[in-house]
């Protein structure tokens, strides 16, 4: 893997960060696809393993992954949420498609 692409992967994380934090749907689509190139030319670029001077960095943009994914929790918990509240003042509660044990409500 080259030092740019992972830079590359880097940078499209980023402007998704930047993105979920401002809540715009267009910026996270965009970000989404930033990043899903950016993945295809890292993984064309080789493996990182063999380059331990890249470690860091790929630590880095593992954090920045996680971040992302916990940004992307919280947005999807705020929405079951209102959805929840919603149902609940229509009269008409929200059921679950599954129950706690697996199957089918």
């Amino acid at each position: 893997m080259s030092r740019a692409a992972l830079q590359r992967l880097t940078d499209a994380q980023s402007a998704l960060l930047a993105a979920l934090d401002a809540g715009d749907v267009a910026a996270i689509e965009d970000a989404n696809a930033m990043i899903r190139e950016a993945v295809n030319v890292a993984h064309a670029t080789g493996a990182w393993k063999a380059r331990p001077e890249l470690r860091a960095d790929v630590l880095r943009t593992l954090q920045q992954a996680d971040g992302a994914r916990g940004r992307i929790n919280v947005l999807l918990d705020q929405n079951r949420s209102r959805l929840d509240r919603l149902a609940a003042l229509s009269g008409n509660p929200r059921t679950s498609a599954y129950r706690r044990d697996g199957r089918i409500a």
